[in-house]
């Protein structure tokens, strides 16, 4: 019984003298912003300063805005803690957020507004395009600009921007606002063509001077006229293809190096063609007389724009005959001399073209040539065509003679 209650008293006795140990007491830290300002203009000098009875190594102000973020040592001034704001941070225009920090801990926070420094100027940024217009009531151009100030702040929206624009003798003057950084002001285009200048200015300060040329808009129908020395088809002389003045519906002369196809379709609906370039608003083709008789029907065209009136132009046969010499065993064929209109050697150049067929009328080949000094010649080698008779088509200034003759010779 006594060994038990003094087991009982060692277990009080025990339970009394233990001691839970009490966590300590962090100190409360305290800061008081003395600071009340929060609208700056860029460029200004920010510090900001608190009331503190800690120390002030433990402190950082973080700071955040725009241009990135920062924290901020202090330093003791006449008793205050007072941060600095570092300059490309205190000349960046917009929100900066700041934190008052200690040891990893929140004390303070709040936010201050810099606004762009108008004040000591503005630059204008200008870009204009596109450079080329063409006339009418659809094309423009966008006069794009971008006041900052001297710290490369966009100026506050609403800015007011004016815009002017020059052409001809007529000068506009527009107003335009700053949005989302920037005003801009589409140029419309005019029904003349010739030259716009715009220029812009915004808080006094001007632009410098851009040009958007307003080019003539497509071109509509025209109409051409031959021209021709003689209507002989001696292959020799040039038929002149011209055309009026070309237009667009507005009245403008098309830009000069206007690109300009002439058709012609002959009367074998074969197809020859060709081009010219404007210059002044009329354009010139050139062509050479065909070497035969011909009627052609000639058309001219600006790709994708418009096209000319149809005109019609005939050739008279210029060579009436020619002569067909045999010799060597009828292999040796001597053709001419051709003569043109007034007797003369024809041109060199002139094609002739001789069909061989065998005595029965089957193909075997065609050779051609061309005259020099109104001559030219044929030799069929017994190499390739073997003794017999054949059958001979001369075509030349489309005057065709055939002749059967005997091949014996070499």
């Amino acid at each position: 019984m006594h060994k038990t209650i003094y087991i009982i008293l060692c277990f009080i006795m025990l339970g009394c003298s233990s001691k839970k140990e009490e966590p300590k007491k962090s100190a409360q830290i305290n800061a008081i912003a003395l600071t009340k300002k929060d609208r700056y203009t860029a460029g200004d000098a920010i510090t900001m300063a608190f009331k503190t009875e800690a120390p002030i190594e433990n402190f950082k102000l973080h700071i955040k805005n725009a241009y990135g973020t920062l924290l901020v040592a202090p330093e003791m001034v006449h008793g205050e803690m007072v941060f600095s704001f570092p300059t490309n941070f205190s000349r960046k225009s917009g929100l900066c957020r700041w934190k008052l920090i200690n040891e990893g801990q929140t004390l303070l926070k709040g936010e201050i507004e810099i606004h762009p420094n108008e004040q000591k100027g503005t630059n204008m940024a200008t870009y204009f395009g596109p450079r080329s217009i063409t006339a009418g009531d659809i094309d423009y151009s966008m006069l794009v600009i971008a006041p900052t100030d001297v710290f490369d702040n966009p100026v506050a929206r609403g800015t007011e921007v004016t815009v002017k624009s020059q052409f001809l003798a007529s000068i506009n003057e527009y107003k335009v606002a700053t949005t989302e950084l920037m005003a801009w002001y589409n140029v419309r285009s005019t029904h003349k063509s010739g030259r716009i200048l715009v220029t812009a200015a915004c808080n006094a300060t001007p632009s410098k001077e851009l040009t958007t040329i307003v080019f003539p808009s497509n071109s509509t129908s025209f109409k051409i006229t031959a021209f021709q020395d003689h209507d002989y088809a001696d292959g020799n002389q040039i038929l002149k293809l011209r055309s009026d003045i070309i237009k667009d519906e507005f009245g403008n002369t098309v830009s000069d190096g206007t690109l300009v196809t002439f058709i012609i379709k002959n009367d074998k609906d074969a197809y020859l063609y060709t081009v010219g370039t404007t210059i002044n608003g009329i354009v010139e083709g050139r062509t050479l007389h065909p070497s035969q008789a011909a009627h052609w029907n000639i058309q001219a065209f600006i790709t994708g724009a418009s096209e000319s009136n149809s005109i019609d132009v005939t050739f008279r046969t210029a060579i009436e005959d020619y002569k067909v010499y045999f010799s060597k065993g009828n292999r040796n064929i001597d053709i001419g001399p051709l003569e043109s209109f007034m007797k003369q050697l024809v041109p060199d150049g002139i094609l002739v073209q001789m069909d061989v067929f065998s005595e029965h009328g089957d193909f075997i080949e065609t050779k051609k040539t061309t005259t020099k000094k109104g001559v030219c010649n044929f030799y069929l080698s017994p190499e390739y065509l073997e003794n017999g008779t054949y059958k001979l088509v001369i075509r030349a200034a489309g005057i065709t003679k055939e002749f059967k003759k005997e091949m014996n010779g070499i």
